[in-house]
């Protein structure tokens, strides 16, 4: 009979220090994942307020280092042309697309025009008017942060404070790379006319205002 009875209290024995080791064991777990979780929180606002220090404000004409096209998302559908140029204009409209860029239309004149290129005469603006229907040069102010599902379009990102936009009837000043924008998509836009690689200011790193439009 005693040998009976001693099995069983045995393995209950080891039953309950199986289970406290496990319980330990847990906990550990449990620590560690949560000290992972400090440390990558403490690792992203770390990296976020480097960031934030290495954010500039640019003037008219001052070009910015590094890579041209820092903070666009899919930067590869972008040609550069010219990594920095700064080109003057009137704004004939103004609207905001849907990965947050303000697409800006800018009726250029002079030496200027030299930036356009033929599948500009479709970028046209909405409202009638002088100039509204091109051909303009599209400027685009990308996001100071991105958002889904665009996080990458960021002005932060790309080191640098993006600029106020400007008011339709604005004569203007705009520093950045000129770009010819490929992406075929435009064709589904205006169906059956070639109308890729059109000319930007993309992204815009300064724009100044030099006059503004009377209301």
């Amino acid at each position: 009979m005693p040998r009976f009875i001693a099995l069983p209290s045995l393995t209950y024995a080891r039953l309950v220090s199986g289970q406290r080791r496990a319980r330990r064991g847990s906990q550990v777990a449990a620590a560690v994942v949560a000290l992972a979780l400090v440390l990558a929180a403490g690792l992203a606002l770390g990296g976020c307020a480097a960031r934030a220090k290495d954010i500039d404000r640019y003037q008219a004409h001052q070009c910015k280092p590094g890579n041209a096209l820092a903070g666009v998302y899919i930067p590869s559908r972008l040609h550069v042309v010219k990594r920095c140029v700064t080109v003057r204009g009137v704004v004939d409209c103004v609207r905001t697309e849907p990965d947050g860029d303000v697409h800006i239309e800018l009726h250029v004149f002079g030496r200027f025009r030299r930036y356009l290129r033929p599948a500009d005469r479709f970028q046209r603006c909405p409202q009638p008017g002088s100039g509204a229907r091109g051909p303009h040069l599209v400027v685009e102010i990308i996001p100071q942060n991105g958002a889904l599902p665009f996080p990458d379009n960021s002005a932060s990102v790309g080191g640098f404070v993006t600029p106020r936009t400007p008011a339709v009837g604005d004569q203007v000043t705009v520093t950045g790379p000129w770009v010819l924008d490929t992406n075929a998509l435009h064709d589904l836009v205006f169906f059956g006319q070639n109308v890729k690689n059109w000319s930007e200011i993309h992204p815009a790193w300064n724009v100044t205002v030099l006059h503004r439009a009377r209301h």
